[in-house]
């Protein structure tokens, strides 16, 4: 099972209080890495670890279950998608 991200970039646009970020940060907390006509990540295949909800989940899994990690970044990604005002059909489920 892999994190169904839905692509929004939203997440991308909310960097600012990410230290591991830090040196993506445009100024305004969006990534210097995203693409904004895709909304896609220009260095996908070398993007940072904190950037990987899949290989994070190692640094949480004695703490929680992949299903309830997955509802964890489920709920912050949707809540980025109202905030951005972003349709409704990007929304990942947050049952896992």
């Amino acid at each position: 099972m892999n994190f169904p991200c839905s692509v929004c970039g939203a997440c991308c646009r909310h960097i600012s209080n990410i230290p591991e970020l830090r040196s993506f940060d445009l100024g305004n907390g969006v990534c210097k890495e995203l693409d904004p006509k895709s909304n896609k990540c220009k260095i996908y295949d070398n993007r940072p670890l904190v950037c990987h909800i899949d290989e994070m989940y190692g640094f949480f899994s004695a703490i929680w279950s992949k299903e309830k990690f997955y509802s964890i970044n489920a709920k912050a990604c949707n809540e980025l998608q109202i905030l951005e005002n972003i349709d409704e059909n990007f929304r990942i489920k947050e049952e896992f």
